[in-house]
């Protein structure tokens, strides 16, 4: 038994669509300031883990060392991002200020 293609298709036409803004992760978020806030939130928490999994692995190396490598990699890309995110977000904001109105 084979399906026709053009009724699969037809079929899907009644199917309610997911919402984008469901499927985000900042569906609850409510302006640009709270996104910011909660990514610099992250990237010091990403940072805190890394310290505390070097402090754990100096002082009794309860930590192994590969996991103390990926939680520093995990801080130190965190940290670029956010970091190209503001170098971003400061040249739309030149860009707007060199605007003539």
């Amino acid at each position: 038994m084979s399906a026709n293609p053009v009724e699969s298709i037809s079929m899907l036409q009644g199917a309610p669509l997911p919402e984008a803004a469901a499927m985000s992760p900042f569906a609850q978020q409510s302006s640009f300031a709270d996104w910011l806030v909660a990514g610099a939130t992250r990237v010091d928490q990403t940072a805190r883990l890394a310290d505390d999994a070097v402090a754990r692995f100096a002082l009794d190396g309860a930590v192994p060392p590969h996991q103390v490598m990926i939680a520093l990699e995990e801080a130190r890309m965190s940290l670029q991002l956010a970091l190209q995110v503001r170098s971003r977000i400061v040249e739309g904001y030149q860009e707007l200020m060199r605007m003539q109105l």
